[in-house]
């Protein structure tokens, strides 16, 4: 099969499948001889900041291969992806190669489960198949939805190290309907003795999981925030909560000095987060796409811009709790630009359009982004765009 045909095929799978991720990964990897046996895994879950946190882990542990006379390779697996799938599986940074795609995508494909494997499911353990051929060191492995159940945690091998990122309303059909229940969904990649991170969250939440770490009798770790002096790769200011996770993260594994650290935090990279792809004019993406990633940006822009009110460019998924994202980022809008994007649980422009003047904001509906950008353009003031990353995809992707 070609890249084209096994992408097409793969992506045509189910979004949710009939059986549990975790089930059906187990499966996947028995038949497969456990490709993940022996490797140093990062597991990495939460609201917001995932891909932020294995960017940042990612990227000191690239330094530290760098900076040492063995060097060893580090495996990434994210999702989304913004333009290509091929983002979604990294070693040291470079994407995996569409002929490996169509070799390992061909192999997976042709092979026959009792349990029927999502869209996910079958990047994941590509990405698994790989590593291993490529004799990566260390994964970081960011999970899908969830954690107890989620794909990802359907791997034989241990992980060195948890990190469960934030806690905030998401996917409630699926994970539970308060910060408690979705912490504990969480919390499920947490395994006996194995060391956890804890980012900022609600109370509630965070004691959640130290109760689970306490069952499991794993040690836990707080983390806080990095010094406004250590320099970032990342923009803003909800990055420094992110990069304090990594931090603890590197130290649980131990062996990297703060210098390495230092390095990597400077260096790491993370598409289409806090992205500046323009200062004339000024234009900003960002993948806030539930409230809490909302207020996020909210916190970043107040930090850096305290007196000024932008024009913001909005497309969202319908699952999503829209409204209340326009409410938080209202206070610093002059207008939202709403946009169409090609995907099949987008919001239409219209309906956003129509919810976000219900606030009593000025808001106008646009069936792409050039023509809200055009738009935007017109009243000499810095524009950020945000909300679904397919939508962020879309932006990268045009330019």
């Amino acid at each position: 099969m070609t890249y084209e045909e096994v992408v097409n095929t793969i992506d045509n799978k189910r979004r949710f499948g009939k059986a549990c991720g975790r089930d059906v990964t187990k499966e996947f990897l028995a038949v497969l001889n456990h490709p993940e046996d022996g490797m140093n895994i990062i597991h990495i879950a939460g609201t917001n900041g995932k891909g932020s946190v294995a960017a940042f882990v990612s990227s000191i542990l690239q330094a530290a291969s760098f900076a040492s006379k063995e060097s060893f390779k580090v495996g990434l697996f994210t999702s989304p992806h913004l333009i290509d799938y091929t983002e979604r599986i990294q070693i040291d940074g470079k994407q995996i190669s569409r002929e490996d795609v169509a070799r390992l995508g061909s192999h997976l494909l042709g092979i026959k489960l009792d349990l029927e494997p999502t869209m996910f499911d079958y990047w994941l353990v590509m990405a698994l198949l790989y590593f291993k051929e490529q004799g990566v060191k260390y994964i970081v492995l960011e999970t899908g939805l969830g954690g107890a159940k989620d794909s990802t945690n359907g791997l034989a091998q241990a992980p060195r190290v948890c990190a469960i990122t934030s806690i905030g309303l998401e996917h409630t059909q699926y994970l539970g309907n308060t910060v408690e229940a979705i912490a504990g969904e969480k919390a499920g990649i947490i395994k006996p003795g194995i060391p956890v991170v804890i980012g900022d969250m609600p109370a509630g939440a965070r004691d959640t999981i130290i109760d689970r770490c306490n069952q499991l009798g794993s040690r836990y770790v707080l983390a806080g925030s990095v010094s406004s002096e250590q320099k970032l790769g990342l923009f803003g200011k909800y990055q420094r909560r992110n990069a304090a996770v990594a931090v603890e993260v590197i130290k649980c594994l131990g062996g990297i000095s703060q210098d390495i650290i230092d390095s990597g935090l400077a260096n790491a990279v993370w598409p289409g987060r806090m992205q500046i792809i323009s200062h004339e004019p000024f234009v900003m993406i960002d993948g806030a796409h539930n409230p809490s990633g909302v207020q996020a940006l909210y916190d970043s822009l107040d930090a850096e811009f305290s007196n000024e009110q932008f024009s913001f460019i909005m497309a969202v998924m319908a699952d999503k709790d829209y409204l209340e994202m326009a409410r938080i980022i209202a206070p610093k809008a002059k207008r939202i630009f709403t946009v169409n994007v090609e995907y099949s649980r987008a919001l239409q422009a219209r309906e956003l359009a129509d919810s976000v003047s219900s606030l009593g904001i000025e808001a106008k509906a646009f069936d792409s982004y050039d023509k809200a950008l055009a738009a935007a353009k017109g009243y000499n003031e810095k524009i950020v765009a945000f909300g679904s990353l397919y939508f962020i995809g879309e932006v990268l992707k045009e330019l």
